[in-house]
């Protein structure tokens, strides 16, 4: 899968700036969405609305604090062991499964975000590709990959040659960039309420990963060079400022997106055995019973999830995001009776909470209260722009109400984020049929069409770019 996604990355830089000059930033934001849309293909983006919801959560706080920027960022969360994090020209932050299972409080992670966004920020990587005009733009293309994907095969695959090697160079960044991104990432964090060491510890951690795992390498140490100096460098920032910590996150809003990020990336039956073992050890856990829960939920023993989720409940009375897992065990059970007024409890008390928003329009759209689903459904679309399911579930409630040309163009969205060109390009001439001649939306998707067919006569390379013009 990743000498795909690597492979797909040549064709990227190939197809996408075939001179890299000066990159505008409208350019920076196309390249992002062009790498958005390459992961997406290859699935091995996480899609679960709490854990995506929870980065999310913890990178807004910080750019509430980074004073103006170019691009809307977003975060995503990469199936991946490794412990990595990383950004790409366009705002978008991606952050793996691995860092996510590691850490062991929410500053670790902030730091590492606070980072990231200052090397958006200060357009490090961008300006490094802006060097690179003279050079073979496919060996750009696969250094740049190795680097995102850390020490799998693909990435061991890059490092093996000479080019590569060079091209690494070229495209990791400089001191002056760290020490940068340092500053920067030191002030976000701190001005946020973030205690800054925890970035320090993230870092120790990674540092002794690459002991551990002599046969791989984190990719943070490859893109992020001079690891001991920096240490020293942030705690000497520390040191000298003694930022006053004013965010005390919740711990157990953290242990849980961990136990969500193992179960949604193990296999549910091993894991039911050790949190068995485990419990024998320690039979009040909150947190073993809810690993639990999610492990029979996953393997569709619902009736005993729910009870296990029922005793962490029990065990954790003033913790209520363990009531929407209730409610969530309870929807894919079936049991929407059940489902429905815990729900519209949970969001009465937390509006803000989108992953509980979404689900309770799916509960809606289940028990065939259309008009309620329909509104959180258009409520929620911006936010889930970029999540296949949501498309598909939108599209079948406008079939539901009877809107083909609506369900149609979800439809499109679903299978372009999957992408399925071919059969995205099927939904969208459906769509345009379908809908009604005045509608607006048949404008947008005429041009979409229109775009497609220039491209698609202008040969196979033109090809390349034709989801952008989507």
């Amino acid at each position: 899968m990743k000498k795909l996604i690597a492979l797909s990355l040549v064709f990227l830089f190939l197809f996408q700036y075939p001179a890299f000059a000066l990159m505008s930033h409208e350019d920076e934001a196309k390249l992002g969405q062009k790498v958005l849309e390459t992961l997406q293909k290859q699935g091995v983006l996480l899609d679960d609305p709490e854990i995506v919801g929870y980065v999310q959560d913890v990178g807004e706080r910080i750019i509430a604090h980074i004073g103006p920027h170019y691009f809307p960022f977003k975060f995503y969360v990469v199936k991946d062991p490794s412990l990595n994090a990383f950004a790409v020209p366009g705002g978008m932050i991606f952050v793996n499964t691995g860092l996510l299972e590691e850490i062991d409080r929410e500053d670790e992670l902030a730091g590492v975000l606070a980072h990231e966004l200052a090397h958006v920020q200060a357009r490090h990587l961008a300006k490094r590709i802006e060097k690179l005009t003279r050079l073979n733009l496919a060996t750009v293309a696969v250094t740049i990959a190795g680097l995102l994907l850390g020490g799998g095969q693909a990435g061991q695959a890059v490092a093996v040659t000479s080019s590569a090697l060079a091209m690494t160079k070229a495209l990791s960044y400089s001191r002056a960039d760290e020490e940068e991104a340092d500053r920067l990432g030191f002030q976000y964090l701190t001005a946020a309420g973030y205690d800054p060491r925890g970035f320090v510890e993230v870092f120790n951690k990674i540092v002794r990963h690459r002991w551990l795992l002599s046969s791989t390498t984190p990719s943070y140490l490859l893109t992020h060079p001079g690891t001991a100096e920096r240490i020293s460098y942030l705690e000497s920032m520390i040191e000298y400022y003694k930022p006053k910590v004013t965010y005390k996150p919740d711990p157990f809003r953290l242990r849980r997106i961990q136990v969500r990020v193992k179960v949604l990336t193990h296999d549910a039956g091993s894991l039911l055995v050790r949190y068995q073992e485990e419990i024998r050890k320690s039979p009040n856990d909150p947190m073993l019973h809810y690993g639990l829960a999610l492990s029979l939920a996953k393997l569709r023993r619902f009736d005993e999830a729910a009870r296990e989720m029922s005793y962490v409940i029990e065990l954790l009375p003033d913790k209520d995001d363990f009531k929407l897992d209730l409610a969530e065990i309870y929807f894919e059970a079936g049991a929407y009776d059940k489902c429905l007024p815990m729900l519209e409890r949970y969001t009465k008390r937390y509006p803000y909470r989108k992953s509980a928003l979404y689900l309770l329009a799916r509960c809606y759209q289940e028990t065939k209260e259309y008009d309620k689903a329909l509104a959180l459904f258009k409520k929620l679309a911006k936010d889930f722009e970029d999540n296949a399911e949501f498309h598909y579930y939108f599209g079948q409630l406008y079939a539901s109400l009877g809107k083909p040309g609506y369900a149609h163009y979800q439809f499109f969205l679903h299978f372009k984020l999957k992408g399925e060109r071919k059969v995205a390009l099927y939904h969208l001439q459906l769509a345009y049929k379908r809908l009604p001649e005045n509608d607006p939306l048949r404008t947008q998707v005429a041009l979409k069409l229109k775009n497609a067919e220039k491209l698609t006569a202008s040969g196979s390379r033109a090809r390349q770019n034709e989801q952008n013009a989507w």
